[in-house]
Formats: C-alpha cells, structure tokens, sequence
C-alpha cells in the first residue's frame, strides 16, 4: 500500500538525516520532507475524510436520530392509542350485540315454551273432557240398561204372580229372572266402572307425559339463560 511506502520513507529520511553534534537533534532536508508528507496525504483514503466529517458532525446527527427516535415513538403510542380505542369500541359492539343476541333468543325460547304449556294444558282439559264426557256416557248407558232389566224382571214377575194357574211356576221363574237381570245388571255397572277406571288410568298416563315434556322444555330454557344457547327443542306431540 502507498501508504506504508511513504511512512517507511519518511522514516528512512529521519533515520539517515545527518546529527547535530552534541544534540539529539538531526538535519533534515525539509523540501524533501515536506513532499513526502504531501504524498503522505494525498495516498490516504478519501474515506477517512468522510469519517473526519462525520466525526465532525457526530453531535448534529445523535441529536437528528434522536429527534426522528421521538417522533417514531410518539407515532407509535398515536397508533397504539387509536388500536386500544378502535379495539374497545369494537369489544363494546360485540358484547351489545351478544347482549341483544341473547335477549332475543330468551324472549323465543320463551315464548315457545309458554305455548309449549299452553298446548299441553290444552291438551290435557280436552282429553280430561273427553274422558269424562265417555264415562259418563258408558255410565248411564249401562245404567239405563240395567234398570230396564230389573224393571222388566219385575214386570215379569209381577205378570206371573198374578196368573193362579201357574202361580208357584212364575214365582219361581219371576225369582230367576230377577236374579239373572241383577247379575247382568251388575256386570254391566262392574264393566262400565273398569271402563271408566281405564280411561282414567291413560288419561293419568297422558297427564305424566304432558308434564314431562313441560318440564324439558323449562329445563332447556334454563339451561340457555346459565350457559347459552341450546339446540334442544321439545316436541310438541304427546
């Protein structure tokens, strides 16, 4: 490198240079010197005279950087101020609109629910009516019959006795047939009051199922108002 090539003959000058007696001092030829020197200079990088300038201005540029440091700070808490504020406003609109959500399908679960109730009470009064409308009916029916049966074994009876000719024969047979009509009358009041015990026994039946469902159906609505909305709805048939 030139460079070296100078020092190294700069330094050959110094060494070579003739002493002063009795001195440390030297004579050295300065036009020589001096033109090493130049070369010295000009062989230098001009790199090195930007670092010197930069060197220079070392004070102007930490203060520049820190200047721009602050403004990038600033514009970055600016932009994280306005994400929180946008996020905020943004979590507000969900939860209103979940709020909302869940009110309206509170409001339809139950709403189905109560006709849900109202079907099942419904139900249950019209078939209660029509269990009891059959059971009466099957109760006077039977006991129509019955007294029609006992009313003409006594008219049979009453028939026989008056006839002297045959008057121990009716008696008798009046006496059979009255028995037979209250046997058969009896039957027909022990069937028609196991009819109606039926009857009564699936309306019962009927009763406990409508009851059930209702209470799925309150269960359900429950279980969406503690943890949400449910998929679950009861069937409306029996």
């Amino acid at each position: 490198m030139r460079v070296f090539e100078i020092l190294d003959e700069i330094i050959d000058a110094v060494e070579n240079a003739k002493g002063v007696p009795m001195s440390s001092s030297a004579i050295i030829n300065r036009p020589v010197l001096l033109d090493l020197l130049d070369d010295l200079r000009d062989a230098f990088p001009g790199g090195l005279e930007d670092a010197r300038e930069i060197l220079e201005q070392r004070d102007d540029i930490i203060t520049s950087a820190r200047d721009e440091a602050a403004r990038v700070e600033e514009s970055c808490n600016n932009e994280a101020n306005r994400l929180v504020v946008e996020a905020r406003e943004s979590a507000e609109r969900t939860t209103a609109e979940a709020d909302d959500y869940r009110q309206r399908v509170t409001s339809e679960t139950d709403e189905y629910q109560q006709r849900t109730i109202d079907k099942a009470n419904s139900d249950a009064d019209r078939i209660v009516a029509g269990a009891q409308a059959e059971a009466t009916a099957i109760g006077e029916t039977a006991r129509a019959k019955a007294d029609g049966t006992v009313q003409a074994a006594h008219d049979e009876h009453a028939r026989l006795v008056s006839d002297h000719e045959v008057h121990r024969a009716a008696v008798n047979a009046a006496e059979d047939v009255r028995s037979q009509a209250e046997r058969e009358a009896a039957k027909l009041r022990s069937d028609a009051d196991e009819y109606v015990e039926d009857q009564l026994a699936n309306l019962s039946l009927t009763l406990q199922k409508l009851s059930a469902t209702v209470e799925r159906g309150r269960d359900a609505a429950h279980g969406r108002r503690s943890g949400g909305r449910a998929d679950y709805y009861p069937d409306d048939r029996v």
